[in-house]
């Protein structure tokens, strides 16, 4: 299935920006975004193969999410996001292939800082604008295989 936008924004909605309850920390934050982010990047395939690691993987996500919310400054916290969601992705097995780095990760640095500066956003603009983001970081995600397979990016 392809990483669309409409399912990761309603997921971040739903899990993260507009929960019932507001989160207790910085780490229940972290983690409320991992849950959206990796249910999401499960859905992901290179190629015909799904990503088999995702779900496993949530919580190292969960963690670095945490330490990039707490970090105060809009540009920083956006910069450590790309960095985690990067790093996250990073790694993941997608049958024999293994994912790369995403070579947009320094593009959407800023991206994600400019969600965090914007006070006048609503939830609805800021889930919308980080499912982008991530989908951005996915889509100039590599993955390689053993040959003879091709490489192929995750869609």
């Amino acid at each position: 299935m392809p990483l669309l936008i409409p399912m990761l924004k309603q997921s971040l909605l739903e899990q993260w920006l507009e929960p019932d309850s507001f989160p207790a920390s910085t780490a229940e934050s972290g983690q409320r975004f991992a849950s959206a982010v990796a249910s999401w990047f499960s859905l992901g395939m290179a190629g015909p193969f799904p990503c088999s690691t995702a779900l496993a993987r949530q919580g190292q996500l969960g963690t670095a999410a945490a330490a990039a919310l707490a970090a105060g400054a809009p540009p920083s916290a956006g910069s450590q996001l790309s960095m985690a969601v990067s790093s996250y992705y990073s790694g993941q097995l997608f049958g024999a292939g293994t994912a790369g780095f995403p070579a947009a990760s320094g593009a959407v640095a800023p991206l994600m800082g400019a969600v965090f500066s914007d006070l006048t956003a609503n939830a609805e603009q800021r889930a919308e604008r980080i499912a982008t983001a991530c989908q951005l970081l996915a889509l100039s995600t590599l993955v390689v295989f053993p040959p003879p397979l091709p490489s192929f990016p995750v869609f």
